[in-house]
């Protein structure tokens, strides 16, 4: 796409960095004009502000600067403050919760209670989207979502049943969040959409946070051991 697109300055490329943030992904230096991120989540990292960012070369953001301008949508000093004072902690904050993701998806991958982990580091290698991965990405990230054997019924428990991590639909901050899509983030997307994206009434989406994996892993076993 940028490579057809972003030299023609009609057409602009921008890319939502915000499951990846900064230090996983740089979309800007793979031809992308803007790299946008929810700076509630990774940047951001503690669950304690709202805000966004946008980064891209001096022309596009003397630009969008304007705008911004125009439309008042400015944060706050203190949330200025709070995105410094996280930015201080991100590189370590991510780093850790990359490595917990790693260990939780290869737990799940092996629990008879679940039919498939969805993470980027279990895409086939020798594919296409395994070469894009390893030149796009520095990590796997700590995202991942898994379906479970069953249905709504059986997430809904294993969701009501977690003691450790935590039910939201955000993402990115250092606790473990858990949520399900078809009824949470996704609820308003049409269900044969939603079906093709694999968003079923079986998914279940966690954000793996930066507490002791084993703690993480022991919530997640005691929860499906309830079904």
């Amino acid at each position: 796409i940028a490579n057809d697109f972003s030299s023609d300055k009609k057409v602009y490329v921008a890319v939502d960095n915000t499951y990846m943030g900064p230090l996983w992904s740089q979309p800007l230096k793979h031809g992308a004009d803007f790299s946008i991120y929810s700076a509630t989540k990774y940047i951001g990292g503690h669950s304690d502000l709202i805000a966004g960012a946008v980064s891209g070369n001096k022309e596009v953001i003397s630009r969008t600067k304007i705008l911004r301008t125009f439309l008042g949508n400015m944060a706050a000093p203190h949330t200025g403050w709070l995105l410094m004072r996280s930015l201080e902690t991100l590189k370590i904050r991510m780093e850790q919760q990359a490595i917990n993701a790693k260990e939780v998806a290869n737990y799940l991958k092996n629990h008879p209670r679940v039919e498939k982990v969805y993470y980027l580091g279990f895409i086939p290698e020798n594919t296409e989207e395994f070469n894009v991965f390893k030149r796009q990405y520095s990590s796997a990230g700590a995202m991942l979502s898994f379906d479970i054997v069953g249905g709504e019924k059986e997430a809904f428990k294993f969701m009501n049943s977690l003691k450790l991590i935590k039910l939201a639909v955000s993402l990115g901050g250092t606790e473990s969040l858990v949520e399900h899509p078809a009824t949470m983030t996704h609820v308003g997307v049409d269900p044969s959409y939603r079906y093709e994206l694999s968003i079923t009434e079986k998914l279940i989406r966690i954000s793996v946070g930066v507490e002791n994996h084993a703690d993480i892993i022991w919530d997640i076993e005691q929860a499906l051991n309830q079904l």
